[in-house]
């Protein structure tokens, strides 16, 4: 047997400035099993899988006008496909000036399995092995156009310093554009699906995962070789070792592998009452984030001495101007991203257990409790860094460059109470209420990790982020950097995607079903009547947290926006008319001292959505089927906030929306099945 699948989508996006970029994507799949049947409850599956997509990204200056040229701005990469203004940032909270970078990827994966089923008596076992290839190619650049953040330090004012063209910081990395990395992902399990008895069920097994840290085909990558205590540093770029054996030279990924993926999972359903509905079931398993080492390679592969890569703050050595601001000197050291090469692939502890049972009118109640611990989550510091005017004890040591290491870890827990009727009548509700709390001490877990359920250890089985379990409308936020590199501690604090309560409620209705509901119409009242269906959404919640920002660039480097302020012990909440927190709550930190303001210690603004939908099938013929369907997102366009401007730089906009969730949107589909 076998499948192949073709997509091909054209996305515009406009900014809020007017600026158009299209993304333009194609990506196709195709795969062949064979199987070879030993006896009935006994065969074996070999399956090849070969994707690929690939997409391009043109920004609305590409080819169009080289607006940097045209200001006078040196230093940055002014080819026709990177023309455009570089970025602008304000610490009032004015809106950035911004563009989509270039780029055009084309990633591939094959992927060669083999696995069995085995059925004898009570026993359902499989097992199997797979191999999987993958090829991520890009021609990009990282920040071609470069940055500069104006936040006043200068000029006492960030918006004058942008009229005077004194930026108070500025970075930019452009050069070895085109990257071919190259990984490879292993892994085999082995599950057996135990019915110990009509009232419980056993499923339990065990996975090995392991995904090499990805290589350049031609070495282009480079890290910095640490001595103890970050007290010298030097770049190191990969070069290729000769095989022991045939003499071949192979790439280097710099890191050293991690090879302890071994993920056990089981997971139980009893009945405790035999003839009862009541039903209990609890599960525990181990899930590794294979997926981590992409990023690393991107950031490995964009810095000095391949590209040109700074980040450097305005001073007495370094005066920066719009027209000089990436103009490299000797007095300039060049920026550069650290990682340990003893880095350790992060993982999740997953476990949950549910109480299940009917109710009277068709209606189902679960209470469910789940709990994550994550491991060797990301932190990212800035090694020898010091506040102004701090005593730096090792003032030869390097600094300016971030290192990112494994040493995080995260905690989540949560309690579901759902309540659900079945379908009857043609209607169908489900209302679920959560109740949880998501901390870490880590960089980059942010809010595109997903809730990792216990799982089995089969093929399907699915890697999580560690610690991860975001709520839908989590926001995506980069990594952050930590504060204080001496105090990581110092950043245990709410999760990104930490949403205190939250409630779900989803309903479904198809006409025509049930006597009363219109199941005897006939003729043309009941063809336009019968089999609609039609579905709603409702998401409410409370807010994300969001941390207090005092941007300023951190001594010694270009680098700002981990720096917190001082907390002064003023009602937060207690905001002034028109605004949404207390500006009076929060002072820059004092002379030599970091801020005492807590990562994520300020509770964002709470969550609204309605979505809807209203579909129907039209049978055509016996063998034609036309499907109809119209989606609506933000029915109400209800206007929410996803959070607030937290820069404490300018009181004016403290506390009040940077943005604002998408407006209401509708999708029409129209699908013919044969």
């Amino acid at each position: 047997s076998g499948t192949f699948g073709l997509q091909s989508t054209r996305t515009d996006n406009p900014s809020v400035l007017g600026f158009l970029d299209t993304n333009d994507a194609l990506g196709y799949t195709a795969s062949v099993t064979w199987r070879q049947v030993f006896t009935p409850r006994f065969f074996g599956n070999t399956t090849y899988q070969y994707s690929r997509m690939s997409s391009r990204v043109t920004p609305f200056f590409q080819n169009r006008q080289n607006v940097s040229g045209d200001a006078g701005i040196g230093g940055n990469l002014q080819d026709a496909r990177d023309w455009g203004p570089p970025t602008l940032t304000f610490a009032s909270g004015i809106t950035p000036l911004t563009d989509a970078g270039a780029s055009f990827t084309r990633n591939q994966t094959s992927a060669l399995s083999y696995s069995i089923f085995w059925g004898r008596g009570r026993h359902n076992v499989e097992a199997g092995i797979e191999y999987r290839r993958q090829e991520f190619n890009t021609l990009a650049q990282q920040d071609a156009r470069g940055t500069f953040t104006f936040t006043g330090a200068t000029t006492a004012n960030d918006f004058a310093g942008f009229l005077l063209g004194v930026p108070d910081t500025s970075s930019i990395a452009y050069g070895n554009a085109d990257k071919y990395f190259r990984a490879s992902t292993y892994n085999s399990y082995l599950n057996d699906d135990w019915r110990v008895s009509p009232e419980l069920t056993i499923n339990a097994g065990i996975r090995w995962e392991y995904g090499s840290p990805i290589t350049e085909i031609y070495n282009r990558l480079v890290n910095l070789d640490i001595a103890p205590g970050f007290s010298a540093a030097s770049p190191v770029v990969a070069t290729s070792p000769t095989g022991s054996v045939t003499g071949q030279r192979y790439p280097t990924s710099l890191l050293n592998p991690d090879r302890t993926g071994i993920e056990p999972r089981v997971g139980l359903s009893w009945r405790p009452i035999a003839g009862s509905s009541m039903v209990i079931r609890a599960g525990y398993g181990v899930y590794y984030n294979t997926s981590v080492y992409q990023n690393i390679a991107m950031q490995m592969a964009q810095q000095s001495p391949l590209s040109t890569s700074l980040s450097v703050a305005n001073s007495v050595a370094t005066p920066l101007s719009l027209a000089n601001g990436f103009v490299t000197s000797s007095a300039i050291t060049p920026t550069l991203f650290a990682v340990d090469p003893n880095f350790r692939v992060g993982y999740a502890q997953n476990w949950q257990m549910s109480v299940q049972r009917d109710l009277p009118g068709a209606m189902v109640m679960t209470a469910t409790y789940l709990g994550i611990k994550g491991t060797r989550g990301i932190q990212e510091f800035l090694p020898n860094t010091y506040p102004t005017p701090a005593m730096n004890p090792c003032a030869l040591c390097p600094s300016g460059f971030v290192y990112l290491a494994s040493n995080g870890n995260s905690t989540r827990e949560a309690g579901q109470i759902q309540l659900r009727r079945r379908l009857h009548n043609g209607f169908t509700a489900t209302v679920q209420y959560t109740y949880s709390k998501a901390i870490d001490d880590v960089s980059a877990l942010g809010g595109s990790a997903t809730v990792a359920t216990v799982q089995t250890a089969g093929p399907q089985a699915a890697s999580a982020t560690p610690g991860a379990a975001a709520s839908t409308g989590s926001p995506s936020r980069p990594p952050t950097i930590a504060q204080n590199w001496l105090d990581l501690d110092a950043e245990r604090g709410l999760s990104n995607f930490d949403q205190r309560h939250l409630l779900n409620v989803q309903a479904q209705y198809t006409t025509g079903m049930g006597i009363r509901g219109g199941t005897l119409l006939s003729g043309w009242r009941g063809a336009l009547f019968k089999e609609w269906t039609v579905t709603s959404v409702i998401s409410a919640g409370s807010g994300f947290p969001l941390t207090p920002v005092y941007l300023a660039a951190v001594p010694g480097t270009g680098v700002t926006g981990s720096i917190r302020p001082d907390y002064t012990g003023a009602s937060l909440y207690s905001a002034p008319s028109g605004t949404f927190l207390n500006p009076a709550a929060y002072n820059a930190p004092p002379a030599g001292q970091w801020g005492n303001a807590g990562r994520n210690s300020i509770i964002g603004p709470g969550q609204f959505t309605l979505s809807g939908s209203l579909s129907r099938t039209f049978r055509l013929s016996d063998r034609f089927n036309l499907d109809a369907r119209v989606d609506a997102t933000n029915l109400l366009n209800h206007v929410t906030y996803p959070s607030w401007n937290t820069i404490i730089n300018n009181p004016a906009q403290f506390g009040l929306p940077s943005s604002a969730n998408p407006m209401r949107s509708l999708q029409t589909t129209i699908r013919v099945r044969f």
